[in-house]
């Protein structure tokens, strides 16, 4: 009881008071106005989720040390995405941190469902292996057109595509496990979801850098903590359950 409680009651809180705090930006109509209003706030949030992060690792076992090690990459990145003046003055443009970072944390993510599911099992027959694929060159596709700015930094550009394909490839393992297995996976199908469609937001305004929305940070945002939140009570459930079928 206690478990299930904490599964539900903190992700609800971290999500809930993101949402009274987006309340509280509505007069505020300028983008970079908003982040400088809420840089502080923002990684508050993240370091929410770190202690959640925690928590289950605490309740847990060995096997959710990866899932951490993930939020804390996932908080560096979120320092230099929100472009405090300290990530500034030693980058050109802090987002270039902020892709590497993210890089860093898909990959333990990656590790931590390779340590609940094997390759055999994951790609025991044709359709896994479409939908990775597809999950890869169709998040490409929108890259090019929705994404890649030749006025922005090389660097950025080229960072930005190879972070899109760990992502996806990351979100295929979760869609295949949960087709596979069904149950419980689908917190990690849900969660990785999120992921992808807060960083879709993120790389047609912020990565592109020519589209300004006033939501540009919000939306991003909200899905990520989400994200954040299915992907840790996922990793959850299913250890505790490949545990108990052991």
């Amino acid at each position: 009881m206690v478990y299930y409680f904490i599964l539900t009651a903190i992700p609800f809180a971290i999500v809930s008071a993101f949402s009274i705090h987006w309340i509280t930006l509505s007069e505020e109509s300028n983008p970079e106005k908003r982040l400088e209003i809420s840089r502080g706030v923002y990684l508050g949030f993240s370091f929410q989720v770190i202690v959640f992060a925690w928590l289950l690792f605490q309740l847990g076992h060995s096997r959710f040390a990866y899932p951490v090690i993930a939020i804390a990459f996932s908080m560096l990145g979120d320092w230099f995405n929100l472009q405090f003046p300290l990530a500034k003055k030693y980058m050109k443009d802090p987002v270039l941190g902020g892709i590497f970072s993210f890089a860093i944390a898909q990959i333990f993510f990656i590790l931590a469902l390779r340590q609940l599911i094997t390759w055999e099992e994951l790609y025991s027959s044709p359709r896994p292996f479409i939908i990775s694929l597809l999950l890869i060159i169709l998040p490409a596709l929108i890259f090019f057109f929705r994404v890649y700015n030749p006025s922005r930094s090389k660097w950025v550009m080229a960072s930005a595509f190879i972070y899109g394909i760990i992502l996806c490839f990351f979100v295929s393992l979760c869609i295949n496990a949960y087709l596979l297995y069904g149950g419980v996976w689908i917190y990690l199908g849900i969660g990785a979801g999120f992921f992808l469609l807060s960083d879709a937001v993120m790389g047609e305004t912020t990565i592109n850098g020519t589209r300004h929305p006033k939501w540009e940070f919000q939306v991003p945002w909200i899905t990520y903590l989400i994200a954040q939140c299915f992907l840790l009570v996922g990793f959850f459930l299913v250890s505790h359950t490949r545990l108990l079928a052991h």
